[in-house]
């Protein structure tokens, strides 16, 4: 049996062998992964009062809410022997484990009790003239809008009707803006 055996050369060898390399693709790894996922914080009020020298759990504790609503469960929730029994204490302990109420949990309290009024649905213009021009061909009857060929989504009688009555809440609607459709 004929071995055959391929050699990389010497001197190369001896070369690969002399060299130290650090790899740096650990730091690059991590980032381009901290650039991917930077703390975007959409509310308001958390972001005027957010810390960025403290780290994500520091600065929830700080304001007052709760990183992690699993553990917070967990804490006041602890096995019982019966599931179906409530303790009375459940609440007090919570309460008593994160305390005062801060300035910043009041003022969310106080803008979820205020409301922000009903969305309303936008239409954009070729939804408009497809609802317009089901109901102008054929009335109330939904399951011929349903065979409609305008009908390319293949919405049910029930979904026509529904989207139909939304279509027409929100042309009443007095507080359309320029997204709508126009007519």
């Amino acid at each position: 049996a004929v071995v055959s055996t391929q050699s990389t050369g010497g001197k190369q060898r001896n070369n690969r062998r002399g060299r130290i390399t650090k790899t740096t693709a650990g730091k690059s790894r991590k980032k381009e992964y901290q650039k991917k996922h930077k703390v975007i914080i959409k509310n308001e009020l958390i972001r005027k009062n957010w810390d960025k020298s403290k780290t994500l759990k520091e600065n929830f504790a700080a304001l007052g809410l709760v990183s992690d609503v699993n553990e917070a469960y967990r804490s006041t929730h602890h096995k019982r022997a019966k599931e179906d029994e409530v303790e009375e204490g459940d609440i007090t302990e919570y309460q008593a484990m994160v305390g005062e109420k801060t300035a910043v949990v009041k003022q969310m309290e106080s803008e979820c009790k205020s409301g922000a009024g009903p969305v309303i649905r936008h239409y954009s213009p070729n939804e408009c003239a497809l609802w317009e021009g089901l109901v102008k061909d054929h009335g109330d009857d939904y399951k011929a809008m349903a065979r409609d060929k305008r009908n390319t989504l293949q919405h049910t009688p029930k979904q026509i009707k529904r989207k139909i009555e939304g279509y027409l809440k929100f042309k009443s609607a007095e507080g359309r803006t320029k997204m709508g459709c126009v007519g």
